[in-house]
């Protein structure tokens, strides 16, 4: 049986791009948080565990348990009966500073087998050497009850470079999950992986003198 769940969606920063929040410190930036999350027949969440608990701060662990204490979903069904249903929830803050502590804005809640393990493949070489090259695509698989990808299905603009498209099935083909689960059993679940590419806009100048022009200034 497999389960379709909300699309997890994720964005891949070169490191290029994330140094401009270190040059403005009051500049907002992005949260991600995940947790597991057992719903129980009715819909409701029965059992939080969120990941990496410890470097949140207590407030903010308080707003988010809160949040998921709150979500409803429709309960799966199992031989024609309500079921449980345990998945991995991602959500995405955006956390503005300020002087009197800054505001945090939740934009978006979504489900998703849940990732143990991440991975990324050798940046493309081709768009890696092209000035000001931008791209996005969306790598989707499937998961597994073994918790891997088992299938791939990458979507992009056409024109898109296939370098990029393999980029993003060797990144994924190394990600591990805990799969999703109805009434304690692991089932199949969708999982999608966005991905930002950019580039900069100025390469390295080229210091070597060009053939020709030696040939020109040895006359």
């Amino acid at each position: 049986m497999l389960y379709r769940s909300l699309f997890t969606l994720f964005t891949l920063l070169p490191v290029s791009t994330l140094a401009i929040a270190g040059e403005n410190n009051n500049a907002p930036y992005q949260v991600t948080v995940w947790a597991q999350v057992l719903f129980d027949t009715s819909g409701k969440a029965s059992e939080i565990d969120i990941a990496d608990e410890s470097s949140y701060p207590a407030r903010f662990l308080e707003n988010i348990r809160a949040r998921l204490a709150n979500a409803r979903i429709p309960a799966p069904s199992d031989e024609g009966a309500p079921a449980t249903f345990k998945t991995g929830v991602q959500m995405n803050f955006t956390v503005t500073p300020g002087e009197a502590g800054g505001s945090v804005r939740m934009d978006g809640l979504r489900m998703s087998p849940l990732p143990t393990k991440t991975y990324y493949a050798s940046y493309p070489k081709d768009i890696g050497g092209t000035a000001g090259w931008q791209g996005k695509i969306t790598a989707m698989c499937t998961v597994g009850t073994e918790g891997v990808c088992t299938s791939f299905d990458v979507k992009a603009v056409p024109g898109m470079p296939e370098s990029v498209r393999r980029y993003a099935k060797a990144s994924l083909e190394r990600w591990t999950f805990v799969p999703q689960e109805v009434n304690g059993k692991p089932v199949a679940g969708e999982f999608a992986l966005n991905l930002r590419f950019e580039t900069t806009d100025t390469m390295p100048q080229d210091f070597r003198e060009p053939k020709f022009d030696r040939i020109l200034r040895g006359r």
